[in-house]
């Protein structure tokens, strides 16, 4: 049975323009499904296909990834995360929230319901708590000059890298299973389709930012 196809819709933060996925069944308690850093929105199609039933179930894609806007200074902090997801939940006007996030969008989740633990029903994090106390430390053990001249170093770097180019849908495919090869070749297709964005010149690319 094919997937059910989410409505698009947008909503702004901080004046980014930034997308969500939408499948409906609005007068269903609020599921919030945030993905990862360098993924997008509609990873969650089949976890979304299961509850829609049961929940209101959006999606939304972080600054910076799928169909959101990029950061125009290229900074994308914790802070700007987590106020992008209050922006979603105003737009929505639903309260309490249930959440599902991984990873990055379980930092972001964590942190949203611990500023407003009243807004929120449910929490699911996977993989969300970030780096570890001893690496906290051995970071904090660094001096303040020292963090901050690796940090622009980096971003200097990052400016500096082209943007990774596909020829065709098949290619950047098969560099979504290479990078993860407990996908299907279904499931590959499937997020790569939804993951990437096309240049004037027919090439394709990953739609996340290269500076996130």
């Amino acid at each position: 049975m094919p997937l059910s196809q989410p409505e698009i819709r947008r909503f702004a933060s901080q004046r980014l323009s930034l997308a969500y996925a939408d499948w409906g069944n609005h007068d269903a308690p609020l599921l919030a499904l945030v993905h990862g850093g360098r993924d997008h929105k509609r990873s969650w199609d089949w976890t979304a296909d299961a509850l829609k039933d049961e929940f209101h179930v959006v999606a939304p894609d972080l600054r910076g990834h799928g169909e959101s806007a990029w950061a125009s200074d290229g900074d994308y902090s914790m802070a700007d995360y987590v106020l992008d997801l209050a922006a979603l939940f105003k737009h929505l006007g639903k309260e309490p929230q249930t959440i599902v996030a991984h990873s990055l969008g379980g930092m972001v989740a964590l942190r949203y319901a611990g500023l407003y633990p009243e807004r929120v029903r449910r929490i699911v994090a996977v993989e969300g708590l970030g780096m570890s106390p001893r690496m906290i430390a051995e970071q904090e053990a660094k001096p303040v000059s020292e963090r901050l001249r690796a940090w622009v170093d980096k971003r200097l770097a990052n400016a500096e890298r082209p943007l990774k180019r596909y020829p065709n849908l098949a290619a950047a495919t098969a560099r979504m299973r290479e990078a993860n090869p407990h996908l299907s070749e279904e499931q590959a297709h499937h997020l790569t389709l939804h993951g990437v964005r096309r240049h004037d010149d027919g090439s394709l690319s990953f739609a996340y930012d290269p500076d996130v």
